[in-house]
């Protein structure tokens, strides 16, 4: 019966009457789920409050409980009330300046808007890891950023070359060497009294972090094409500024993870393209099959060679009628897919793709929202239960096909899930698949709001009684 509860507890058309006895059925897990709802009422969040396993972070944080009733013994509960925009001023400045850095910290990060010189005095923090969470500030001045870009300790300066809100100056000047002084501390000597002998690590990871920013400027990106260190390489290999000289040098980089990110890159050109597709690696190679700029014949010899990733591909999504005509009549079944999962398809390609002998094809047109109800059972007819999960994921399938599908004991699991969710599933069919012995389509079929009042009232009787 948890999944049945699970289900009730998310269904949007809940009534009033039945939150309270959901609410104390003594599963965890249903009442977390009446805490995210999104209709939940200023009252309901009361019933909540009276259990003690509830989420009340989550309550406060979302302006469910009003400040006349929020905790005041914890400091995290009065953090969300800061988040919720309902703590007063005075709170606010007193969690600045509490005793515990976590709290401060917590501040610093999850709280936007904060008082005048709130966030300066979590920035000039004398514990560093709170300084190093106010320097991710989206909110940062500018005149808070240059103070931060010479803190002393490598951290704070680190969460500042990655904050993309701050002045490109400031990040190009952190890229070249760290920053102005160097810095004097890091994790390894924060606590010790004399500093490290050399920080060159601590600076070189400054340097990175500002490289993989994609606020910096190109210019001074070069030196960290080839670094070790792949997260700099990859982040500069997704960007589109780049002189075409840097895309050759990434080309070449021994991490496959780089070279994934720049054949999706779509301003590499064709030439480089080419080569990706050639790459030794085969996440390479299925990386270049997501590039907007990758030429159809290029992905075309891919798609006959191997799976390609699911969903409407970019270069699918800006192809031309004509273009999109030679894919759906292209000899290779997975093109033909290729083009059937492009939403504003023109009707003349999704009559044809509808009636593709190729079962692959069949399931990637079939949820297209331009075939009609005859289409739908033809192709039901034509290639049985294997397409009856996609044409179930059909926003205009009929009441008669999904009733039809769902009694079809061919039917796979995977296929009754979206049935149970379809908004035209008939009620009976919805309280039919509520004996599934899939939890998945048992919480589907609980939370569709098609499901009678009078069940909902059943089904909570019979979870209080066992």
């Amino acid at each position: 019966m948890q999944d049945v509860m699970w289900g009730l507890a998310t269904n949007p058309a809940l009534p009033e009457h039945l939150f309270e006895p959901l609410a104390k059925t003594g599963d965890e897990d249903v009442r977390h789920a009446l805490t995210y709802r999104d209709d939940l009422s200023e009252l309901q969040a009361r019933i909540l409050l009276a259990h003690e396993d509830v989420d009340v972070y989550t309550l406060i944080a979302r302006g469910k409980v009003p400040w006349a009733e929020v905790p005041r013994h914890d400091p995290s509960l009065l953090q969300a009330a800061a988040m919720a925009g309902i703590a007063p001023e005075t709170v606010v400045r007193e969690l600045a300046a509490h005793h515990d850095p976590e709290v401060r910290g917590d501040l610093a990060s999850y709280v936007t808007g904060l008082p005048p010189g709130v966030l300066a005095t979590l920035a000039r923090d004398p514990d560093p890891a709170v300084a190093e969470r106010a320097a991710e500030a989206s909110d940062l001045p500018a005149d808070l950023a240059e103070e931060l870009a010479r803190h002393p300790h490598v951290v704070v300066r680190v969460s500042l070359a990655r904050n993309d809100r701050i002045p490109p100056a400031l990040l190009a000047a952190l890229l070249a060497d760290g920053g102005t002084p160097a810095p004097t501390r890091c994790a390894a000597c924060h606590h010790r009294t004399e500093g490290c002998s050399d920080h060159a690590p601590g600076i070189r990871r400054i340097r990175l972090a500002a490289a993989a920013n994609p606020a910096v400027p190109p210019a001074g990106l070069e030196s960290f094409l080839d670094a070790e260190e792949t997260g700099a390489p990859a982040e500069i290999a997704e960007r589109t500024d780049l002189p075409a000289a840097f895309h050759a040098r990434l080309a070449a980089h021994p991490a496959p993870v780089v070279r994934q990110t720049l054949a999706r890159n779509p301003r590499i050109g064709e030439p480089l393209i080419l080569q990706l597709t050639e790459d030794p690696d085969p996440g390479v190679r299925l990386a270049v099959a997501e590039n907007p700029s990758v030429p159809l014949s290029c992905l075309t010899a891919l798609a006959g060679r191997r799976r390609l990733p699911d969903g409407p591909l970019p270069r699918i999504l800006n192809a031309t009628e004509p273009e999109l005509h030679a894919l759906a009549t292209s000899r290779v079944a997975q093109a033909r897919a290729l083009v059937a999962t492009r939403p504003d398809l023109p009707a003349r390609l999704v009559d044809r793709l509808a009636e593709d002998p190729d079962i692959g094809v069949a399931r990637k047109i079939a949820p297209h929202p331009g075939l009609t109800g005859h289409q739908l059972a033809d192709m039901a007819d034509r290639h049985g239960p294997p397409v009856y999960g996609a044409i179930a994921h059909n926003p205009g399938c009929p009441a008669q096909l999904l009733r039809r599908m769902a009694r079809d004991t061919g039917s796979a699991r995977k296929t009754l899930r979206p049935i149970a969710a379809h908004p035209a599933s008939p009620p009976d069919v919805i309280e039919g698949l509520l004996a599934n012995p899939d939890p998945r389509v048992v919480h589907a079929a609980a939370a569709h709001p098609a499901l009678p009042v009078e069940t909902m009232e059943r089904l909570l009787d019979r979870a209080t009684a066992s």
